[in-house]
């Protein structure tokens, strides 16, 4: 699953390339993925993207707005007028025929051939855009999801808010600050790791970071979250924005599946930056000391036992 930099990658080049341009047509091939009714979008001016955690948000001008959440197998695939009207078949012969789709998310194999096909579960159709953004014509946006976990939702900024209300500040809030991350996790004894991934107190963390700040920080993961001191909890707050600025500006992280692609359609760069997280076995980049696995919360968990000393 996308964590917080990798949903950031894809606002920010959906945001080059989508944005003031016109939803023309939407094509629903499987009804779960999409929820609302198509008749609202079509003809309405992408105006603003969002994010919150790892949900992005598309706000349209009619005021309703697009939340899309990739979930596992998620992805988006943009598609330029060109090669929107080539032969499919054609693209992989020849370095002027390769396809211009631009691949976001969990890529399935092959996914900028034959499209549609067997996981492509939405397809949005855009209508010739302002001097910015893609080259004029029909510019094509599909929604692949291989599990069919992930979805789109339409709504109203009322709702929008509803829905979200259960989820815990941004990592890039302002407000998000070591009294926050204290006062979350002073509410349980559940084990620090186990809760930096809970989205109803941290909206954004998944297990790659969380597991990768606990190490900068020398807490070991099963620590009881209601143990937490305020110094620790400033070195949590430090080193997760640290990490996650780090990975939106390396493009996010490509785990050893190879299966977050970032928008120039290469993976990311920011596994090569990894602490501990995929590193079982493999000495600690601070004190030699292999670093050990085990499952907590029903999550792989990688932590150094010389750094992360349990108490």
């Amino acid at each position: 699953m996308p964590e917080l930099p990798e949903v950031e990658v894809v606002k920010l080049f959906l945001e080059q390339k989508l944005l003031h341009k016109t939803i023309t047509k939407l094509e629903i091939l499987n009804p779960k993925s999409f929820v609302g009714n198509p008749e609202f979008i079509e003809g309405q001016e992408i105006i603003k993207f969002s994010r919150l955690g790892k949900q992005l948000s598309i706000y349209l001008s009619n005021k309703l707005i697009l939340l899309v959440h990739l979930k596992m197998t998620g992805q988006l695939i943009l598609v330029s007028p060109l090669s929107a009207v080539a032969d499919p078949q054609e693209w992989t012969k020849g370095e002027a025929a390769k396809p211009r789709g631009i691949v976001l998310g969990h890529p399935t194999k092959n996914a900028l051939l034959n499209l549609p096909n067997k996981s492509t579960r939405l397809i949005f159709h855009f209508g010739p855009p302002s001097s910015r953004g893609m080259p004029a014509g029909q510019g094509v946006l599909y929604f692949n999801d291989q599990r069919k976990f992930g979805w789109i939702k339409l709504l109203t900024e009322t709702e929008l808010v509803e829905f979200q209300s259960n989820l815990g500040l941004d990592i890039f809030n302002p407000e998000f600050s070591p009294e926050y991350v204290l006062k979350q996790l002073s509410k349980t004894r559940r084990p620090v790791k186990v809760m930096l991934l809970d989205q109803h107190f941290f909206a954004g963390i998944g297990n790659i970071y969380a597991n990768d700040a606990l190490f900068l920080a020398g807490l070991h993961p099963k620590i009881p979250s209601n143990k937490i001191t305020l110094p620790q909890a400033k070195l949590i707050h430090k080193y997760l924005i640290e990490i996650m600025r780090q990975s939106v500006l390396a493009g996010g992280s490509t785990a050893k599946d190879n299966k977050y692609i970032r928008p120039d359609g290469t993976v990311g760069k920011n596994q090569f930056s990894f602490r501990v997280y995929e590193r079982k076995g493999k000495p600690c980049l601070k004190c030699g000391t292999k670093i050990e696995y085990l499952h907590l919360g029903a999550r792989g968990t990688f932590f150094c036992p010389n750094c992360q000393e349990q108490p």
